[in-house]
Formats: structure tokens, sequence, C-alpha cells
């Protein structure tokens, strides 16, 4: 009998601590949590609200410029699309001797028989690639700058040098193929490409050969495009064997040296090149874009544009989003931006970036930062971006960024959507992203933008 009375008596201080645990849980204040993030269906949580009838305010911002990486991918044509107006991408270059050869000699009286540039595109374009564009090759006065960390210098796409008035190369061509691959090729100017043959002096080392030519400016600009969705814009591998500047001559007097080859290259370790873009919006861009980018906001409500390489970015505000918290606790389940493609206005030549990134304004000042939802996980799948092409939108999940600013940690200056891939490692990147996409504002019906939030009120207090 009393084996059986201590053993109830250890029971029952058992469950007294059981119940004491249970009672301190349900009452530890949540307000700086997160509860169930990404991992319960909202419809499996209990005590849950879901509103998507949040205010939001949106408008399209020009960007003046973004950095151009010194990279292997560049673009190069010009287009006029029929929504974001005429755009041309340039390319600055250098040239080097492949493989770092010194001492290069062509032989005691080398003679020309013709020089080309050949480019080799990659496959990927916006536009129409039947429009012919006429291609100008100017020669540098001044050398391309390699950028570095540790200088802090950097190639932006409004850089721009020094170049020949003058053309090395003035053709209208069109892309050719190379063994099995699309090329474009452009024919040199001989007395240039003579010098650089006959002048040994330049040939010593790279060192030697960069210091006397400086590398080229190669651009469409002067391409005329008279009709929306004329010309095209290609992304060009700089790095690809075809790629270089090809010298083809022979020794005077020497028949058996007929059809020799040498090729300059514009990769190694000397390779410097960025890529200059022109948007130009006075020429064929939307009208309600225009007005947009001169200052009236309010035609944010119809449309927002991201244009191609950074020359656009959407700002967003959520202004009351303190009132989720107004009287009681809150904890995030999910915050959504659900951003819709207005399908009214899609062309097939131009297609839709395959993800956007979904940025904070820093403390108001107009600078881009990560929200908390790409600085606190790895998991991008859950802040996503991605364009879904069933539904035709993107959606951005901001919950753990929401938490903070409904808890008083920060403060709620906006945001900015941007054409870039939503990764924090990649999303400085700009320069490489050749879609572009369009998409509904506030009152635009068909494809409204909605901030979808999902959340439980806790009734303790604050």
């Amino acid at each position: 009998m009393r084996f059986k009375l201590h053993i109830m008596r250890k029971l029952n201080i058992g469950l007294f601590f059981l119940t004491f645990i249970i009672i301190l849980s349900c009452k530890k204040n949540s307000a700086d949590s997160i509860l169930g993030l990404d991992v319960q269906p909202e419809n499996d949580l209990l005590g849950i609200t879901i509103s998507d009838t949040s205010t939001i305010k949106m408008f399209t911002q020009k960007v003046e410029y973004v950095k151009s990486y010194n990279d292997q991918y560049k673009f190069l044509g010009s287009t006029l699309d029929p929504v974001f107006g005429r755009t041309d991408a340039s390319i600055y270059t250098n040239l080097s001797i492949a493989n770092n050869l010194t001492n290069v000699s062509f032989g005691v009286n080398p003679i020309l028989d013709s020089a080309e540039i050949v480019l080799r595109w990659s496959g990927q374009f916006i536009g129409d690639t039947n429009t012919v564009l006429t291609y100008d090759v100017h020669v540098l006065n001044e050398k391309i700058l390699p950028t570095s960390s540790t200088s802090g210098y950097s190639n932006y796409s409004n850089s721009t040098l020094s170049k020949s008035n003058s053309t090395v190369s003035h053709i209208k061509a069109k892309y050719v193929v190379r063994g099995t691959s699309p090329c474009l090729v452009l024919p040199l100017d001989y007395n240039m490409a003579q010098y650089i043959l006959q002048t040994n002096s330049n040939l010593v080392n790279n060192t030697a050969f960069l210091a006397a030519n400086k590398g080229f400016y190669i651009t469409t600009e002067t391409s005329n495009l008279n009709a929306p969705t004329e010309g095209a814009i290609r992304r060009i591998d700089l790095d690809d064997a075809l790629s270089g500047a090809n010298f083809y001559y022979h020794e005077s007097g020497s028949i058996s040296s007929k059809g020799q080859v040498f090729k300059f290259t514009f990769k190694g370790t000397d390779a410097a090149r960025f890529n200059n873009i022109k948007h130009n919006y006075n020429i064929g861009a939307s009208v309600n874009l225009f007005d947009q980018l001169n200052g009236n906001t309010q035609r944010g409500e119809t449309n927002l544009y991201l244009n191609c390489f950074g020359g656009t970015r959407t700002r967003l505000t959520i202004p009351y989003l303190k009132n989720f918290s107004d009287s009681q606790n809150v904890s995030i389940s999910r915050a959504e931006l659900i951003i819709k493609v207005d399908e009214s206005v899609f062309d097939s030549k131009y297609n839709y970036p395959a993800s956007l990134a979904l940025l904070a304004d820093s403390m108001g000042s107009g600078r881009e930062e990560l929200v908390y939802d790409q600085l606190e996980t790895t998991d991008f799948l859950k802040y996503s971006g991605n364009y879904d092409a069933t539904n035709k939108q993107y959606v951005f999940n901001i919950a753990r960024q929401v938490q903070k600013i409904i808890t008083n940690k920060i403060t709620n200056y906006g945001f900015y959507i941007v054409n870039a891939q939503p990764n924090r490692a990649f999303v400085i990147r700009r320069d490489d992203r050749l879609n572009r996409v369009v998409f509904g504002g506030t009152s635009n019906n068909a494809y409204k933008p909605i901030f979808k939030i999902t959340y439980v009120k806790y009734p303790f207090d604050k």
C-alpha cells in the first residue's frame, strides 16, 4: 500500500510540472516571431486571419545607370521596342595577344591579305533578328581600365571612353555561320591592320601591345529603325574560341607562306570590356511609361514597367502595415506581394524575366537594400520572385520583413521591384538582364497587384 501511495505522489508531482510548463508555453509572447513560417498551410493554422485588401502605391522610376561587369558575356545591337522605346547596346573591348605570347613576328615583310573581327552569338536575344543593323567599329584613344575590388574602380552602363571619330569598320551585316556557330563578322580597315602586323615593337608582349592598341568601341547606334519591333540585341560570348580578330597574311615574295592567319583575342588575363547602354524613351515608348518617368506617378495606377539592363525600377509602398498590430500582438505566417503580368501588351519578341527581386528602401534614401527574407535564409524558394508561367505572375513572400516592421524593429520606408535575380549573391547584377516586363497597376482590374498577409493575433498584453 505504501508502495502504491509513493508511486501516486510521483505521478501527481510529474503532472503538476507538466501542466505548469504547458501554461508557460501558452503565455509566451510571440510578437517578434513568425508562427509556422512556410511550414503549415494556411488552412491548417488555428485562429488565422487572411487579408488581401492592403493599400498599395506603385510607380515606375528611371534608373540612369548600372554597373557593367568585366565578364565574357556582353550585349550588342539596337531595338525599337513598342513599349520601352529605343535601346542601343554597345561594347567597349580590348584585344590582346593570345596566350600572352612574347616577341611575336609575322616575318621580315608581312603583307596583310585581310582582317576581321568575329563575335560569337550565344543564341539569346530580344527583338527581330531578321533586321539588318549597321555596325560601326571605332578605335579607342583611351585605355579600358580593368575593374578591381581593391582599387574600387568600376565601369558603368553610361561610362564612355575617348575614341576616334572615323571608323575602322562600317557595314550593314547579318550574322553568319562559322563552323556550326552563329557569328557576326566585321571587316577591319586594311591600313590599321597592316600597321599592327608590321610594327614589331608593339608585339614584344601584351603590355606593349595594349599601350599601342587600346581597343575598340563596337556599336549599332547609327542603325535606322523606323517601325516598332524592329532591331535586335544579342548576347555575345567574347571568350568563345571563335571570337577575336583574325589577321590573314603572307610574307612578301614567299608563295609557301600564303594563307597564314593569326588571332588576337578578347579573352585572357588582360581582357577588359563593358557595355554602354542607351535607353531613349523619347523614341517610340509608351505614353504611360514616358509620363511616369517624367514625374506623373499617378500613371502607375494603370501599368508598371521593368526595362532590360536595369533601365527602370518600380517604387512600391504599403503604407498601413502597422495597422495589423494596432491593438494586439501579431505573428506573421506569410506576407505575399503578388504582381500580375499585363498580358494585353505581350509581344513574343520580348520575353519576360525568369525572376525579379523585391528590395527595401534604405532609410528612405532611394538606395536599395536586402529584405530580411533574403538575409535570414538560404532557401530562396520561400522568398521566391520567380515567374509563375501558369498564373502569369511574380510572388514575393516578405513575412520576416513585415514582422519586423509591425513590431517596430525597423521602419517601413517602402520597397523597389527590380529586374534582377532574387538570390542575395546576385541581386546587384542588372547589366545581364536582357528581358523586360509590364505588369498591372492598382487600378488595372484585370491585372491588379495584391498584398496578401496571413497572421495570428494574440490576446495577451503587449
